[in-house]
């Protein structure tokens, strides 16, 4: 894409023209008196190049020199170009607004910071119209996302006006993601205050939230929720975390992971990387955790995750990589020698704390080790440190992790509860190995095939509901969850055997005595007392199994309060 002018670059190209325009006016004039052999002030040949601007000639037409006949033609197009530059900063935002305001089936993205801009830029790139809010008018990211083409309004976003300015009654999505989760809420709150939309399908509004247990617990709430207005709150950690282990494993075999940092970020990791290694393998993962207090933060992560007593291996090492203690430093020189680890994970959120702590480390390792640092962008001082180190592969590659270009995808404001229920549907769908037209990846299907595993997410919080129990984001990893009974294990079985029929009875499926796909035919379309036992069996034990598929995807069973 071709890249605009800024503002500050036009002011500029203006200014230079007007200093060529007066050299080229004051040198035509002295050279058109030098030629009629007459004696003029220099104030005055400055004087007849700025009258040259309203069309003013005024001088001789008999000798005109190059320099002048340039000018006089320059000065009115020039004049009438600043003209136009100073009414389009005085009827800047009157434009934007004018802007918006033809705008339609749009995203609308309100706050501007690093996450804001990222997302807009994501948009744009998969094809959305997009509009911006910003209430802050000297934020960098207007001057970001007005050079992709995308207009800006400026004003309070928890105010109705303004939600109406960038047209959210014809917008399809609104993603809330300034850096404070109480104004994210109220424009959430503002969003549903509106009135219903006529003959268009329900708002999704989706919040950023930056304190997970904040987070985990609306996301309880709008489960439960029967607003028209769909609310989904995202947590960019915790896509951060699920991206850089999906970009970076956990290497096989005598596994040991190291993790730098144990904030928000790195907690988020911890737990994620417990998840992965659990489901792969009986044995324990060793993880390393050093930070200024490790101890104690490992401690209250434990308390919150229960499970991770019992996934993971762990030792602590409460060291300040920016004020080494002797004693801590040499703790961690042990276990580096005694247990080298196969992945590290710089996790501070200050990106000099975390290439400073990077380096620490890899001084100290005897063998090759990749190690992964958060950084806050793709370029800047991560790029220039990696490029410094690259060429010493002996110890390892330092690999940087952009957090918000890596996580602030269009998937980020896709990715709701409801959205990551109906993806965990599908997944245990291709883990059974069920085969058919379904059996691909979730990216590669199209939403006409998703929207069979999202009317299966909204019927398993809907059945649910029906026997007395809820859905709720999983908040605890390990604690004990709601057991399902043979009754309730048959009850919704049945249930879903009868969704599943009608689906593709209405796609145009038939029953047929042997699976035919090409001719649309199965032999399990039939209703649930004339299901073959086998069949009956197999619906019982995936149904049996949906506590474990549900905690999988972040969810778990509780008694409805």
């Amino acid at each position: 894409m071709k890249r605009k002018w800024s503002s500050r670059q036009r002011w500029w190209f203006i200014a230079a023209a007007w200093v060529a325009l007066l050299v080229l006016g004051i040198w035509g004039f002295i050279r058109q008196a030098d030629e009629l052999g007459v004696d003029v002030p220099f104030l005055d040949h400055l004087y007849f190049t700025l009258q040259l601007a309203a069309l003013d000639y005024g001088a001789s037409e008999d000798v005109i020199p190059w320099q002048l006949q340039i000018a006089r033609f320059a000065a009115p197009v020039l004049a009438a170009g600043t003209l136009l530059q100073s009414a389009s900063v005085v009827f800047r935002e009157q434009f934007r607004r004018w802007r918006a305001q033809r705008a339609n089936d749009h995203t609308i993205v309100i706050g501007l910071d690093g996450v804001g801009s990222r997302l807009v830029e994501a948009s744009v790139a998969a094809g959305r119209r997009v509009v911006a809010i910003e209430s802050d008018p000297t934020s960098q990211g207007i001057a970001t996302v007005t050079d992709l083409g995308v207009p800006v309004v400026l004003g309070d976003p928890t105010e109705v006006a303004v939600l109406r300015a960038a047209r959210v009654d014809r917008a399809r999505r609104l993603v809330a993601a300034t850096s404070s989760d109480g104004t994210n809420v109220a424009i959430a709150s503002a969003a549903r205050s509106l009135p219903p939309r006529s003959g268009r399908p329900a708002l999704r509004c989706s919040v950023r939230l930056t304190d997970g247990d904040l987070a985990h617990l609306l996301r309880s709430s709008e489960l439960r929720s029967e607003n028209p207005v769909r609310v989904e709150f995202f947590n960019v950690h915790e896509r951060a975390a699920h991206a850089l282990l999906g970009a970076n494993p956990i290497p096989d075999g005598d596994a040991h992971l190291m993790i730098v940092g144990l904030g928000q970020f790195g907690g988020s990791v911890l737990v994620n990387a417990a998840q992965r290694w659990a489901e792969q393998s009986a044995e324990r993962l060793a993880v390393t955790i050093v930070d200024r207090q490790a101890t104690g933060r490992m401690n209250g992560l434990t308390m919150q995750h229960p499970a991770l007593a019992t996934a993971i291996d762990h030792v602590t090492i409460d060291l300040d990589t920016d004020a080494p203690d002797a004693d801590a430093v040499a703790s961690l020189d042990r276990r580096l020698h005694d247990l080298p680890p196969s992945l590290v994970i710089v996790a501070f959120e200050d990106e000099s704390a975390a290439w400073s702590s990077a380096l620490f480390v890899r001084r100290r390792l005897d063998v090759p080790v990749d190690i992964v640092v958060r950084t806050n962008s793709d370029g800047g001082l991560g790029q220039q440190l990696a490029s410094a180190v690259d060429h010493d592969t002996a110890r390892g590659r330092i690999l940087p992790f952009p957090v918000f270009a890596s996580a602030c995808t269009v998937d980020l404001i896709e990715g709701g509860v409801r959205e990551q229920l109906a993806r965990s549907i599908h997944e245990d769908y291709l883990a059974r190995g069920n085969g058919g037209t379904f059996h691909r990846p979730w990216e590669d299907l199209d939403d006409q095939a998703r929207d069979s595993s999202r009317a299966a997410a909204d019927a398993i919080i809907e059945r649910l509901g029906a026997l007395g129990l809820e859905l709720e984001p999983l908040r605890q990893w390990g604690t004990p969850s709601v057991v399902l009974t043979p009754d309730q294990v048959d009850a919704l079985a049945a249930a879903e055997h009868a969704r599943w029929k009608a689906e593709r009875e209405a796609a145009g499926w038939r029953w047929g005595s042997t699976r035919d796909d090409a001719a649309m035919a199965n032999p399990l379309l039939v209703d649930w007392a004339d299901l073959p036992d086998a069949a009956r069996d197999a619906n019982r034990r995936t149904t049996a199994a949906l506590p474990e598929m549900l905690a999988r995807a972040g969810f778990e069973i509780a008694h409805a309060r």
